[in-house]
């Protein structure tokens, strides 16, 4: 089993309920990958409830059966999608991929 796991920072919104919004969308279609990319084993997503300045606000959890399904999800066109929604919401992100024993 491999675990992939991304961090999220997100830019900076004027409006606090516009960074809501785009929090509860980001969250949203995540967890609509599940039903849509059949190589996903186990799929979880976070919102930071920790206010520290150095906290990311989004963290994704993908556990997939090995490195290849894990190169499946990452080119699937559903998975591109919302890259394209969360490459123009996010300041940047930190990903970590590694085998469960």
């Amino acid at each position: 089993m491999v675990k992939h796991i991304v961090l999220f920072k997100l830019k900076e919104f004027n409006a606090y309920n516009e960074r809501t919004f785009i929090c509860t969308t980001f969250k949203e279609k995540l967890e609509s990958l599940k039903d849509k990319i059949d190589v996903i084993k186990n799929l979880e997503v976070g919102r930071n409830v920790n206010p520290v300045d150095t906290a990311y606000d989004i963290a994704l959890t993908v556990e997939v059966e090995d490195f290849n399904a894990l190169n499946v999800y990452r080119q699937h066109p559903e998975h591109k999608k919302v890259l394209d929604f969360i490459n123009n919401v996010k300041e940047k992100a930190v990903v970590v991929d590694y085998i469960v024993d």
